[in-house]
């Protein structure tokens, strides 16, 4: 159950962060595309000739294939020859939707020359980490199953520890099959088994395990009345509940 728990913790906080990360590449998409539509086409081809001025004066030359911009796995590969400028742009900044991700967006312009013309290609990026994601993420599921990991696993422990503290006061001389039946008491809600949780756990392949399960519980009693203080009580012919003798 802990380890379904902690799955499941995991797994919510990563879609969150994927679902936020998703959702600023679309916003720098959108305000690249409201950016395109404010400044005109006159106006972008005029930036891209800028860029390329700037490119050819200064920008190094891809010599071979690799990525820019930010660390998102969409970054496209330049190809060879390449150069890229990139641009903090006041319109395509204020288009965007997430205030914290203004100061870190630009426009990516990539030249890339082709015989004796070149083609330009225009892309808005930004500089996030992998913090800053997660941080403007929805983790609230995950923080209440991870609280919830957390209450189920030191209840076990305490369980556990209660049941080591019980199992302390019990004879240490018993039989393979007394042992496990005396762990299912300790472990069971109020120390109460129902004789058919005995059977299917101890003789599961048995049809018939009644005489098999009294005589168990006969010598197991007759055990602890000798070393314990412990007794086994029937009910009602139903089941049976271990507890402290009065």
């Amino acid at each position: 159950m802990f380890f379904i728990l902690l799955v499941t913790t995991v797994s919510s906080s990563v879609v969150s962060f994927e679902r936020a990360r998703q959702c600023l590449d679309r916003d720098l998409s959108r305000a690249m595309s409201l950016t395109i539509k404010d400044k005109g086409y006159e106006r972008m081809k005029q930036d891209s000739i800028k860029a390329y001025r700037l490119l050819t004066a200064s920008a190094p030359v891809a010599t071979r294939e690799h990525s820019y911009g930010t660390p998102s796995p969409h970054s496209p590969l330049l190809p060879v020859g390449s150069r890229v400028l990139t641009v903090e742009d006041p319109i395509f900044q204020q288009h965007i939707q997430t205030e914290a991700l203004r100061s870190m967006a630009f426009i990516a312009y990539q030249i890339t020359p082709h015989n004796d013309d070149f083609e330009v290609r225009m892309e808005g990026r930004a500089n996030y980490s992998m913090a800053f994601v997660w941080g403007i993420s929805d983790q609230h599921l995950s923080g209440w199953l991870c609280m919830g990991t957390v209450f189920f696993l030191l209840l076990s422990l305490r369980r556990r520890k209660t049941a080591a503290v019980e199992r302390s006061t019990i004879p240490l001389h018993l039989t393979p099959m007394q042992e496990q039946l005396m762990d299912m008491f300790l472990k069971a809600p109020n120390h109460r088994l129902t004789k058919q949780e005995i059977c299917n756990a101890l003789w599961p392949n048995k049809d018939n395990a009644a005489e098999t399960l009294y005589t168990t519980i006969r010598r197991l009693r007759n055990e602890l009345q000798d070393s314990s203080d412990w007794e086994i009580e029937s009910e009602r012919g139903k089941s049976y509940e271990l507890r402290r003798r009065q």
